[in-house]
């Protein structure tokens, strides 16, 4: 451990470089996705129509009850047999971290959207505003700003998870520092310190954004 040089060449930076850019894209993927699966089931978990509710309720409950490894075996191994569709690797991630973050997200999304006051929403419903319009021009624009900071704290455990998907073969920064150990000169220690290094700057950072953000709500609602 003293010489680390074969840690810091160039080809296993590379190595570790290409890793951590699959990890950034496939949480920036998923956290896109997430957030727009996350606004549809937290509206249909609070529309009055019990066909929509209660799917919504299922699912949400259901995947928020499954472990996340679990969910990500599921979608990779059963897409085959249960819907025909063979997933390659990176999709069937996306898919697993989309859709268990969504529905987590969607409690999010709804304990904001409830936030929203309800004189806000009588005002402008007597004021002749859809619900449409009350939904894009007050109750989600309100609730987003609340929502914020715990949306910033759900992408920090979602990049945490990135690492999950190394048990079914995608190349990102875990899985490539996995590899990286089962080579000459097979030093896992340094390798999984500078993983950890890594992961905690960029998990620090969200996190400090986060507390930043919830700082401006909370000064936002005393000058409200």
């Amino acid at each position: 451990m003293s010489d680390l040089g074969w840690l810091f060449n160039a080809g296993v930076m590379r190595l570790l470089a290409n890793g951590l850019a699959m990890t950034v894209l496939l949480a920036v993927i998923c956290g896109a996705l997430s957030f727009i699966i996350g606004n549809l089931l937290a509206m249909a978990r609070m529309s009055r129509l019990a066909v929509v509710r209660y799917p919504a309720v299922i699912y949400i409950e259901v995947i928020r009850a499954l472990p996340l490894l679990l969910f990500i075996f599921a979608v990779y191994f059963l897409s085959k047999p249960v819907f025909g569709i063979n997933l390659e690797p990176f999709p069937a991630a996306v898919i697993a971290l989309s859709g268990f973050t969504g529905a987590v997200t969607a409690e999010i999304m709804r304990a904001g959207f409830l936030s929203v006051e309800v004189g806000l929403i009588q005002a402008a419903t007597a004021q002749g505003f859809s619900d449409l319009q009350i939904f894009l021009q007050i109750r989600f624009p309100l609730a987003l700003r609340r929502m914020v900071p715990a949306l910033v704290s759900q992408m920090t455990s979602l990049l945490k998870a990135t690492s999950l998907v190394v048990v079914i073969g995608v190349p990102e920064f875990f899985e490539r520092a996995v590899l990286l150990t089962t080579r000459p000169p097979f030093q896992p220690v340094p390798v999984y310190l500078l993983v950890a290094i890594v992961y905690f700057l960029m998990n620090y950072g969200l996190s400090v954004l986060s507390k930043r953000l919830e700082r401006m709500e909370a000064g936002g609602l005393k000058h409200a």
